[in-house]
């Protein structure tokens, strides 16, 4: 089979040569892990090996987070220099290494991994970090020499996807915390702060929301509040990006939860939306069923309500045309350039992670010159303590927003949200666009 590229990128300082690994320490330490034990297992079960290892390469050592089959002491030890080391040249080379007789090739014939760990036959896919580098390898090795099948390979490359996954949410968990720490010395140095009492998982929420992009003709605005109630967050979140196609895409969403858990989902349905949605161009039920499927496929524990659109370039008089589709969401609101709003109510299909095989619907309306649309989460509707529906909630936040034609998007979302600043009972993303006319 055609063995895929892996092009890691360039990076962040003009002193870290591209494709450099991180270090070791900042990973994993060398000691089991059980998600990527899971690897090793399924690769060792699905190509009939005795070794599998998920291996990490720093520039003196590897490490072994995941390993099974390896002899003594390198089983325990979970690690071995660089002189025992067939990863060191996938990551080198940011490339698969496929060995059929190791004693015959001339890259590894004399790597001391041959008689020490009796590697004789190695597949080795990279492993990529969240900047995109590769750091390591899930490999198979077999003690006799062996012609890998296309299937064997095929496998191999679909477990280390999952795998790099894994990893990447690691590092990005691991970075927020890093940023929880800096933001909390700071607070106690300024005491700007008082009234946050942020926790990992909403320092890692807050990192995942991105900067809106500028499009030529559009206004965009976005907030997230986290919760008052217990200092809870949760998985609501907002997206806005500018497509191959010159179209504007936008997001908004809320994973079941109230945890880090929930934080975390979210980062990877974002992340994975974003991906697929920005440069195919194609309709957003369309992207929404790619999303149904990956989380089936890797999988991704989750359930979420999203609504995903797509904001389409600028008609002769000005207008945008507007498609979207809603998983289980609250409905967006047209704020009209006469100040009347329009609920954009649609038979809305389920959720998100519940059932791939479901066909999801599009909707498409006008954007006359001069209106806004509003995307929201259900915290800004609903108040259970006081049995406030979201039916109820809805016409309220309709009824705020009108009249608020002639504020920009920033200003309508203070105006919005001003109900909700002292006493929520969830957390809350909201996403305004304003067509300039």
């Amino acid at each position: 089979m055609a063995l895929p590229s892996f092009r890691p990128r360039a990076a962040s300082s003009p002193d870290e040569p591209p494709g450099a690994p991180l270090p070791i320490e900042t990973l994993l330490p060398a000691a089991s892990d059980e998600a990527f034990e899971r690897f090793v297992r399924l690769v060792r079960h699905q190509l009939s090996v005795p070794v599998a290892l998920v291996t990490l390469v720093s520039t003196e050592e590897q490490v072994f987070p995941g390993a099974a089959g390896l002899p003594e002491p390198y089983q325990s030890e979970r690690r071995t220099p660089l002189s025992h080391s067939f990863c060191q040249h996938v990551v080198a080379s940011s490339e698969p290494l496929v060995v059929e007789d190791a004693r015959r090739h001339p890259l590894v014939r004399h790597n001391l991994a041959v008689p020490d760990l009796h590697v004789v036959a190695y597949a080795g896919l990279p492993l990529l970090d969240a900047d995109g580098r590769v750091i390591g390898s899930l490999c198979a090795i077999d003690s006799q020499p062996r012609r890998w099948t296309d299937t064997d390979l095929a496998v191999l490359t679909d477990l280390a996807g999952a795998c790099s996954s894994e990893l990447q949410l690691r590092i990005m968990t691991a970075r927020a915390a890093q940023a929880a720490d800096v933001a909390a010395r700071e607070w106690r140095r300024t005491q700007q702060l008082l009234e946050e009492r942020s926790s990992v998982a909403e320092t890692l929420q807050r990192a995942m929301l991105p900067q809106l992009p500028e499009p030529d003709g559009l206004e965009l605005a976005g907030r997230y509040l986290p919760a008052h109630s217990n200092h809870r967050v949760g998985g609501d979140w907002f997206d806005g990006f500018c497509a191959a196609d010159d179209a504007t895409v936008l997001a908004i969403g809320d994973t079941v939860g109230h945890d880090i858990a929930a934080a975390a989902d979210m980062s990877q349905l974002r992340t994975l939306l974003r991906g697929y949605a920005v440069d195919r161009g194609e309709v957003p039920s369309e992207t929404m069923q790619r999303l149904d499927r990956a989380m089936v496929r890797l999988p991704v524990d989750a359930i979420a309500s999203i609504v995903l659109a797509r904001i389409e370039p600028t008609e002769p008089d000005g207008s945008r045309r507007l498609r979207w589709t809603n998983a289980g969401h609250p409905p967006p609101l047209l704020l009209r350039p006469d100040g009347a709003v329009d609920v954009l109510r649609t038979p809305p299909d389920m959720l998100v992670g519940i059932d791939p095989t479901r066909p999801r619907r599009d909707h498409a309306t006008d954007l006359p010159a001069g209106s806004t649309l509003l995307l929201y989460t259900d915290g800004l509707i609903e108040r259970r303590s006081t049995g406030q529906d979201i039916d109820a909630g809805t016409a309220a936040l309709a009824a705020t927003l009108g009249g608020l034609q002639d504020l920009p998007a920033d200003a309508i979302l203070d105006r919005v949200l001003a109900p909700v600043r002292y006493d929520r009972e969830d957390d809350i993303a909201a996403l305004a666009i304003r067509v300039e006319g």
